[in-house]
């Protein structure tokens, strides 16, 4: 699963968003990046899945990107 996470210059998580099924369809709330920020879509390692909310990521990890790609290291 893809979640979009936004970012600062640091890699400091500010705001992540998972997508949710609204009946049949999928959820249209998106999120934009002002200057300074940048938004990340980041597949959601397996071993963080159990969780029920992605705002515990914001203390417990930080985006990197190596390359094109971006993902969660833990801090």
């Amino acid at each position: 699963m893809r979640i979009s996470v936004l970012a600062d210059e640091t890699g400091r998580i500010i705001a992540t968003l998972r997508p949710a099924e609204c009946g049949d369809r999928p959820s249209e709330i998106r999120m934009r990046a002002a200057a300074g920020l940048k938004l990340h879509n980041i597949v959601l390692p397996p071993e963080l899945m159990h969780l029920r909310s992605l705002v515990s990521l914001h203390d417990t990890h930080r985006v990197e990107v190596n390359g094109r790609e971006a993902h969660l290291v833990a801090i």
